[in-house]
């Protein structure tokens, strides 16, 4: 736009004038304009402006013709000429070219925003584009701002060339040191040009010859590092793309660097106009967007998405109604125009901001309906999910129902399950989709340093296409995650797709919960069936190895001599069904509580181990007496905790802790073991089901947390409830 502008304004020599002595001289010239390529130069005489003495014409604006005087006598004279690439053909030729620039470096960018190879992409195509738009107005009729703008854009692309080929190629990091002087000598180049532009324009004769060989150097530096990969003997898909890369920059750039800007520096006249090779700098996006399209490149598998098609519909639908506002209130006219002017320009642009929320909805919905048929059914999916919740009571069978029916839904390449909410735990559950594999491999890693946001879900970045991922929980609980696509086609999620997995997640997480509860209750009931019968053969066996024997030889078993002391005899047996007793159930449990009975268990495994184990009351005391079921539950929470730290743990000290709270009763169970005492598959064995079960019945809790480095802790709460009440 302001290109154009500026070529329909009159032009400007780009010189000013200033007294010296009693004639005019020239105070400044523009470096590259159009005064500066006529000859001008700072300190020369002025013989006339615009036809006219130049000491009558001082302040004369704009200024389109100059006679001057060299230092060597000759006559010069500068006039504003518009160029050929000022011709509109030409022009709106230029300007496509720096369209096709800018189109495809957003489409990078927005695909792969956080890739540092699209984001020098995107670099290198915005320097272009800039470049590209703002030639017109350097070349013919122009401003001081738009030879700025062409010269540090030019510099801009030249220095961001080279250093995307080579994070392209990958060897960004070999290169880092070369870039970094070619970035320096491109700064020191830009402070030389506004140097020469602002403070002293003789300068710019010495920054011109550094700018030509900067900018042949950057491009040719570039083709240097793809002709190397083109050529290496490595992989064959990176030397392909390097060769399809190498191919596009050549066939852009080198016509215009041979045939046209170095002719133009050293003999001040170019063998082919630029106009003709500056737009074969349109083959670069070209190849770039046929290689994205064919091979991939760039880790792109779409290059335009459903999203992106909305958002150019949504541009050109505004665009329509500013120039439909713009025309209806050209054709406004008459008295009301006269009196209430700023009025019909307001309801102007409020019907038209209707009109456009109106008219983007039905252009969005007409784009998916012949472009993007088959939207997600999201009452067919939930009453699918209803149905399996129902249909089986198979956690397994639930789990892989619902994630198929998630991929076919939402048309996923790919869909997770994991359960667990640590790098020990974490294991996938449940698993569909074609790329399932390599999005394990690459989920998993990263899952848990994943940040959600309030709704539960977050984006993840793979290359060019975005997962999903959703936190289950219920409740306060966290389950796992699950993590869904890419999309088929590279598409992307939608509003109405993230509020269906929104909706989902919940009751996902729910049937996992609910089912996994049902089959935990049904492995327990069958574990606490075969632990009876274990238990009931080791009191058989006990009862019969000892109490049983001692009772026959009391009974008269054996002979008067061999059994010398009968009350020796009897004691033994007495001592041997206590403590059969006790371990089936110990007596101090029901007559003195539970502080008493955890101080006899500890005393018991000091005894026993070699361990040191420690009880501390938090708000307790050994009076203190609880609910007989709690009292029990807390007792072989303990039991359980402790067993395992001497068996699986080998802890050497045991930390209980009894703490009383407002709402209720704490208990915790620390070893100093290797944080196996509670390792392994939860549901296999008794241990940490019977836990809950017993917890469950009296209304209560359980949590573990393992660590090989500072052992295991069980901490346990139950509501508070005084003996004899419920």
């Amino acid at each position: 736009m302001l290109a154009g502008r500026a070529i329909q304004v009159p032009g400007d020599l780009g010189l000013k004038a200033g007294a010296c002595g009693s004639d005019v001289c020239v105070a400044w010239v523009m470096p590259s304009g159009q005064a500066w390529y006529d000859g001008a130069r700072p300190g020369m005489r002025i013989l006339s402006l615009n036809g006219e003495d130049a000491r009558a014409a001082v302040g004369i604006q704009p200024l389109r013709e100059a006679e001057l005087l060299s230092p060597s006598g000759r006559s010069l004279r500068a006039n504003v000429t518009v160029g050929a690439i000022a011709l509109p053909w030409a022009r709106n030729c230029l300007w496509l070219t720096g369209a096709l620039f800018a189109l495809l470096g957003a489409v990078v960018l927005v695909r792969r925003p956080d890739a540092p190879v699209a984001r020098l992409f995107g670099m290198f195509t915005g320097f272009t584009s800039v470049a590209l738009a703002v030639s017109p107005a350097a070349g013919g009729p122009h401003a001081a701002w738009s030879l700025v703008v062409q010269y540090l854009s030019l510099l801009g692309l030249a220095a961001s060339l080279p250093a995307f080929a080579a994070a392209f190629v990958g060897d960004s990091r070999g290169s880092r040191t070369a870039l970094r002087y070619f970035w320096l000598a491109g700064g020191l180049l830009s402070i030389g040009y506004l140097t020469s532009a602002f403070i002293r324009p003789s300068f710019y004769s010495v920054v011109r010859i550094g700018f030509v060989v900067f900018f042949v150097g950057g491009i040719f530096s570039a083709l240097v590092v793809l002709a190397r990969k083109a050529l290496a003997r490595g992989s064959r898909h990176s030397a392909r793309d390097a060769r399809l890369a190498l191919s596009g920059i050549a066939c852009g750039t080198l016509p215009f660097v041979g045939l046209s800007l170095i002719p133009l520096y050293a003999v001040h006249k170019d063998l082919v106009p630029a106009r003709l090779t500056a737009v074969l700098w349109g083959v670069i996006p070209l190849t770039f967007a046929y290689a994205i399209l064919r091979h991939q490149v760039l880790g792109i598998r779409r290059l335009v998405h459903r999203g992106m098609v909305h958002g150019i519909t949504t541009v050109v639908t505004l665009a329509v109604m500013c120039l439909l506002v713009v025309a209806v209130d050209s054709r406004v006219d008459g008295i009301l125009r006269a009196t209430n002017a700023a009025w019909v320009t307001a309801a102007l642009l409020a019907l038209g901001a209707l009109l456009f929320h109106v008219l983007s909805r039905g252009v969005r919905s007409l784009v998916d309906r012949f472009f993007y048929p088959g939207g997600v059914d999201s009452g067919t999916l939930l009453a699918a999910m209803r149905d399996d919740l129902v249909g089986s009571a198979q956690v397994g069978e639930v789990v892989a129902s619902m994630v198929t029916r998630l991929r076919d839904s939402l048309r996923l390449e790919a869909v997770i399950l994991f359960l667990g909410t640590n790098a020990e735990t974490l294991r996938v559950t449940a698993s569909a989709g074609s790329r399932a594999d390599e999005t394990i491999t690459f989920v998993r890693p990263r899952l848990l340093e994943t940040d959600f946001g309030a709704n539960g879900l977050s984006e993840m970045r793979w290359n060019s296409d975005v997962l999903l991922i959703a936190r289950l929980e219920t409740g306060s609980r966290a389950l796992g995650f699950l993590a869904l696509g890419p999309k088929e086609r590279g598409e992307i999620f939608l509003r109405e797709e993230r509020r269906l997995v929104e909706t989902v997640t919940p009751i996902l997480a729910l049937a996992i919960r609910e089912t996994s509860l049902l089959s935990e209750l049904r492995e327990v009931s069958e574990r606490l069936t075969d632990a009876e019968e274990a238990e009931r053969g080791r009191i058989a066996r006990d009862l019969h190895d000892g109490p049983l024997q001692k009772a026959i030889l009391l009974g008269g078993g054996a002979a008067d001599g061999m059994l010398r002391d009968r009350k020796g005899v009897a004691r033994e047996l007495v001592a041997e069904l206590r403590e059969l007793c006790a371990r089936l159930r110990p007596a101090i449990l029901d007559d003195l509580g539970l502080v008493p009975a955890l101080e006899w268990l500890l005393e018991q495994t000091a005894q026993g181990f070699t361990v040191t184990p420690r009880l501390t009351l938090r708000g307790m005391t050994e009076d203190d007496r609880l609910a007989p079921g709690t009292e029990l539950a807390l007792f072989r929470v303990t039991q359980e905790a402790v067993s395992n730290a001497l068996k699986h743990g080998h802890a050497r000290s045991i930390h209980v802790s009894l703490t009383r709270t407002i709402n209720g009763v704490e208990l915790s169970v620390t070893d100093d073991g290797n944080g196996s005492a509670m390792a392994g598959d939860p549901m296999r064995g008794l241990g940490i089901p019977g836990m809950r079960e017993r917890l469950r019945q009296v209304g209560g809790s359980v949590s573990i947390a393992s660590d090989r480095r500072t052992g295991t802790m069980v901490s346990a709460r139950i509501p508070y409830v005084v003996h004899g009440e419920q």
